[in-house]
């Protein structure tokens, strides 16, 4: 500011000042009723901010941290996937109980690989 608006400004802060003793009551009231609900909503704005703040401040640190972030995320897949593959194995071992009674069984293997499985049935029947 130079000079010269200084002292506009002084003359229009002693001119406010000097008829403030002019305003009724009932205006000054709702100038400072006015004045409460701009404060609050400042004070509202200014904490919303704070909040809006903080996760900006976390997705910094995550940006900083992004190679160790990185690596959780690919030893979750790994771990997950090491999970999925380890249940699948066991819905996969029915082949082993299948060699089992065939090996174990009366029917000889030549029965289930020729097709013709009623014709050894009938045979160890009679």
């Amino acid at each position: 500011m130079n000079k010269t608006d200084d002292v506009m400004a002084r003359k229009v802060i002693a001119e406010l000042d000097a008829g403030l003793d002019k305003v009724r009551p009932e205006i000054l009231q709702k100038l400072h009723v006015a004045r409460e609900r701009a404060c609050a909503h400042a004070r509202h704005k200014s904490h919303a901010h704070v909040g809006v703040g903080h996760s900006m401040a976390l997705v910094d640190k995550l940006r900083q941290h992004r190679v160790a972030v990185l690596g959780v995320v690919l030893m979750m897949l790994l771990f997950g996937s090491l999970v999925m593959w380890q249940y699948t194995m066991d819905d996969e071992d029915d082949t082993a109980s299948v060699d089992t009674e065939l090996l174990t069984g009366d029917l000889p293997v030549n029965a289930y690989l020729d097709g013709h499985l009623s014709k050894w049935v009938s045979n160890a029947s009679e």
